[in-house]
């Protein structure tokens, strides 16, 4: 029988733009495709996306099921073929679709599959995770200068050189539940454990974290983690650059990444490839950073991020980070794409294509709702006292950043080569943030920084001023500007920044007012080129004496500033013409063999060959780009009563399925919440070209996504 199926065609991604082709990886970067199975681990779980797995199950119940399942997985892994792939897939009943694991290693060659539908969870049970690191203990807070970020806790998912995860499937961390075990068992969870780590937890709540006034740390886990591990004996010899390994090629294809504990990912190492992925966290819950890259020669591209710290984090250690690419990006959180100020240097970045916004996908302020909660539900569950402690933009957003933290102060790292090119910023606090704050040797430095094409957009109703009850304000409906370098310190040591502003433009309010409400620029040398808007842009010279002011509507804190040149043009009708903006679903398309269930190579296919008269499924995963969870923060980012984020709405429609124009039928979503599934009898001969749809709610416009292609031979042929 006719019968031959393949993964998707290799799509060529050349990222280089004129002068700053070398701001880049260096590699030629294809679309990563499925590897080959080697066995298949079917779910015996069930769980949704509120309650997770075994939700009333004890912890002894619940401890046996994680040991059992991580116990099969890791020997799946183990006895893996390298070049092959364990593949998790949805029970032979299809409402079995969850897993329930603690810490996995992936063996050096051999990945990991996750099928459409399926949720991998990750054990609450701090126990199962520890490290054997004296005087640390997952799931408990510390001295900061002990407990770091890493130390304590083992990585849900630890992979080595040449491996990686696929899939369609969810990684859920579960960072909102209670904890299991240690000295908070049963009061807190993870996310209780960032909030109140250095300041009083809520009175009268079940979680009672006594503060002891110190600046404190924590052990949780981070989901994934690569790059890290020590060299393993058949580890390709030129990853090995010292005592911390620097881990190969490193994949992490289309899988959706929720709810961490902790950080979601953190990648070292070299030849790193993220593609098509979704990271979720609420955006009022800080330390869930989408991804940690420390690492060289580095593409991400199609990703959706949201979550409450920085959604992408660029970062040197004891290496340097260097060659990195970030294509066709969209951001949905507190701080943007950040380069920082730590370890030795960070070069060579070129981040193009991206959109970040502060909106959320429904807020009404006449009817004064959010994601279809009510001011009135809001202030009587959370006391809140305005709509804003509902709104990404009540926290300090930031979107285009290279700064340092508290962590990475004073620390020398050179950072330099930086190209951020033809994005989009809308309603985030500070579009643009160039921050190196640092009072002792060795300084950071910011040298060659292009913003090229930053187009920011009018800041709509989403972006409002915070009112708290003693009458003080919060947030600004304008944007910020922060251009900031250490300067001369004591020591006589200098560091300016050195950045050019090409084609910059702040859209005007309707009324013709500027949206830019405020500059701060201390130690700069700066280079304005094609265009800029508004023309103050051009006026922020100053001497060591410093300066404030304001001119045309936009406030300046100016000290030591100089030109190297300047445009003479300020045109915002030249603005970078933007894409529409995202839509606040995702959404991706496959093609199974068969009527049932399918595994391996009969399914997560983006073309196929068939005989005709043969059937297919046609899979679609879509869901909001934002987390579904709702969450409140006692006096989050110091707000009284607090913060809240109101989980994006669940989706109620059908998904709808179409071969080109012409619609084939519906189907509901089911097993996680993101998977409907179509069965096509009796394909007819020719080729066939299928697409998906999810149609408009109250909440989401009309979204369409996926095309995969079927070719069906005539019998006989």
């Amino acid at each position: 029988m006719f019968n031959r199926f393949f993964a998707l065609p290799i799509i060529f991604l050349l990222c280089g733009v004129f002068s700053l082709a070398a701001a880049q990886d260096s590699r030629v970067v294809n679309e990563p495709s499925f590897p080959q199975t080697c066995s298949v681990f079917r779910a015996v779980l069930h769980a949704n996306a509120d309650e997770g797995p075994l939700p009333r199950a004890s912890v002894e119940d619940q401890d046996d099921e994680s040991n059992v399942e991580t116990a099969e997985l890791q020997q799946k892994l183990d006895r893996c073929e390298q070049g092959k792939a364990v593949e998790l897939s949805l029970g032979t009943d299809p409402r079995r679709n969850a897993f329930l694991i603690s810490p996995i290693n992936v063996p050096v060659g051999v990945s990991l599959i996750l099928d459409g539908g399926v949720t991998l969870y990750a054990s609450r049970d701090p126990a199962l995770y520890q490290q054997q690191t004296p005087g640390v203990t997952c799931g408990d807070l510390g001295p900061k200068d002990i407990y770091k970020v890493g130390v304590g806790c083992n990585s849900l998912i630890t992979l080595t050189a040449n491996s990686g995860i696929y899939g369609y499937g969810v990684i859920d961390g579960q960072g909102g539940k209670l904890l299991l075990s240690g000295p908070y068992a049963h009061d807190c969870t993870w996310w209780d454990l960032t909030n109140f780590k250095n300041r009083p937890s809520q009175p009268g709540a079940s979680c009672v974290i006594p503060y002891n006034g110190m600046v404190n740390g924590q052990a949780s886990p981070i989901l994934i983690s690569a790059g890290n591990a020590e060299t393993p004996v058949d580890q390709p010899a030129d990853c090995d650059k010292g005592r911390n390994s620097l881990n190969c090629d490193l994949t992490l294809y289309k899988v959706t990444v929720r709810n961490p504990p902790y950080h979601s990912m953190r990648f070292g190492g070299q030849n790193v490839t993220i593609w098509g992925i979704r990271v979720q966290s609420p955006w009022n819950i800080p330390n869930t950073d989408g991804m940690d890259i420390h690492a060289s020669n580095v593409t991400v591209y199609d990703a959706t991020v949201a979550n409450g710290d920085q959604e992408v984090t660029l970062v040197s250690n004891e290496y340097p980070s260097t060659n990195i690419t970030i294509d066709h990006f969209h951001g949905y959180g507190k701080a943007g794409i950040t380069t920082l100020g730590a370890g030795v240097a960070t070069s060579n970045i070129l981040v193009t294509n991206a959109y970040i916004t502060g909106d959320l996908p429904s807020v009404n302020l006449a009817e004064q709702t959010v994601n279809g909660q009510t001011f009135a539900w809001m202030q009587k569950k959370f006391q809140i006292t305005g709509l804003g402690q509902a709104l990404m933009n009540a926290v300090d957003v930031d979107a285009l950043a290279i700064n340092n933290t508290t962590q990475s102060r004073g620390i020398g790292s050179k950072i330099s080569n930086v190209a951020f090119q033809s994005i989009c910023v809308a309603d985030v606090r500070s579009p643009i943030n160039l921050e190196l704050d640092a009072t002792d040797s060795p300084l950071p430095s910011a040298k060659g920084i292009t913003f090229r094409d930053v187009h920011v957009l009018a800041p709509s109703d989403q972006k409002q001023t915070v009112r708290h009850p003693d009458g003080s304000l919060s947030g600004i409906g304008t944007y910020d500007l922060e251009f900031i370098a250490p300067g001369t310190v004591s020591g006589g040591e200098t560091s300016t920044n050195e950045f050019t502003l090409d084609n910059v433009v702040l859209d005007n309010f309707a009324d013709g007012t500027t949206s830019l409400g405020l500059v701060t620029a201390s130690n700069n040398l700066i280079t304005t080129t094609t265009n800029i808007y508004p023309a103050v842009l051009n006026g922020l010279h100053a001497d060591s004496k410093g300066v404030s002011k304001k001119v045309d509507g936009t406030k300046l804190m100016l000290t030591s500033n100089d030109y190297q040149s300047t445009t003479e043009v300020n045109d915002p009708t030249l603005a970078y013409q933007c894409p529409a903006p995202p839509s606040f679903l995702t959404g991706d398309l496959f093609v199974s063999l068969g009527e049932g269930p399918a595994y391996g190579q009969s399914t997560n296919l983006q073309q196929a060959y068939i005989n005709s008269g043969d059937s297919i499924t046609l899979s679609a995963v879509v869901q909001p780009a934002m987390s579904q969870t709702t969450l409140f923060t006692y006096m989050g980012y110091a707000y009284n009563p607090g913060l809240l984020s109101i989980g994006s709405p669940a989706l109620t429609n059908q998904v709808r399925f179409y071969e080109e124009d012409r619609y084939l039928g519906s189907a509901s979503l089911r097993a996680n919440g993101t998977l409907a599934s179509l069965v096509l009898e009796h394909v007819s001969p020719g080729h066939h070209k299928y697409r998906a749809e999810y149609p408009a709610d109250k909440f989401y416009k009309t979204f369409s996504f996926g095309q995969v292609t079927v070719a069906a031979a005539a019998k006989g042929w």
